[in-house]
């Protein structure tokens, strides 16, 4: 999951650290790369209905891992998730200001803040710099 989430390198073991704290705390991990991997969909924006399937892959929906691997992770990506960040972020999303990258957050406010940033760059707008 943390190779499908993110091609940068440095945002590797905090991609993990939210794997991990979502797992200890019961959240779904809701990662759209294992519904990606379940409609082998890398590439189209996920549907409602992508987004509703029943399949243990869909972790928006399920608690805990999904029942197999989506991928064949990197060393980069093993390595992070040996050793992920000491970080308390439970939530992340891409950083529409910062192609590539994302925003890590512990607060489901500033999540949603920087949700909604990213949902008006994919209409055409033009989103405020920085995550909330």
């Amino acid at each position: 999951m943390v190779e499908r989430e993110t091609s940068v390198p440095s945002e590797r073991a905090e991609i993990a650290a939210v794997v991990y704290n979502r797992l200890r705390t019961g959240m779904p991990l809701q990662i759209d790369a294992t519904t990606r991997f379940l409609f082998d969909d890398w590439t189209h924006p996920l549907t409602a209905t992508q987004l509703a399937s029943p399949s243990p892959y869909n972790t928006r929906i399920h608690v805990g891992l999904p029942p197999g691997p989506i991928g064949n992770p990197g060393i980069l990506s093993i390595q992070a998730a040996a050793h992920p960040a000491s970080v308390s972020y439970l939530y992340y999303v891409a950083d529409p200001s910062n192609p590539g990258h994302h925003c890590f957050t512990a607060s489901g406010t500033a999540f949603n803040l920087d949700a909604e940033r990213y949902r008006q760059a994919q209409a055409g707008g033009h989103p405020a710099a920085g995550c909330a």
